[in-house]
């Protein structure tokens, strides 16, 4: 199964109508967390809010995980040894306040496990391979503080 999660805070149409389109082509199972968004799934099982246990589950049983560029859902699926590909949100195409997200696309990608999507066209890529992306291996408290220093740093960079 695999599980997308766009966050609280906005929607993230475009995420999900391509992972739905991409899912009913393949006959994947997708469960997708959608908040507030316009687009309803017709393919993907879908939840706009999740409880933190329901979310937890989901992303245990996930092969893979799909998510914004929100760096919680990034080291929550590091830390549970799960691959996750991050689709940032476009200040251009009206998706948030700003560019942050895409400015941080290149240092996300040097992260274990985690795989970096700019377009609709770039995830169907990425999901085509799906059963070969590896996870970053789990991580204990001196690899975790790592991870936050090299996230601190190319914040600032």
């Amino acid at each position: 199964m695999i599980f997308v999660a766009v966050g609280t805070q906005f929607p993230f149409d475009r995420l999900i109508r391509c992972v739905d389109e991409w899912a009913a082509a393949q006959g994947i199972e997708v469960l997708a967390q959608i908040a507030t968004g316009g687009y309803l799934p017709k393919h993907a099982r879908y939840e706009r809010f999740m409880t933190t246990e329901v979310f937890n589950t989901a992303l245990q049983q996930a092969s893979l995980i799909i998510s914004h560029a929100g760096m919680g859902n990034i080291i929550t699926a590091i830390e549970s040894s799960k691959p996750i590909i991050v689709m940032n949100r476009q200040y251009e195409l009206g998706e948030h306040r700003n560019n942050h997200q895409a400015d941080g696309l290149e240092w996300m990608a040097k992260l274990p496990g985690v795989y970096t999507a700019k377009t609709c066209e770039d995830l169907r890529i990425l999901l085509d391979q799906h059963d070969s992306l590896s996870a970053g291996s789990q991580l204990g408290h001196e690899r975790r503080q790592r991870l936050i220093n090299f996230i601190d740093q190319a914040i600032r960079a």
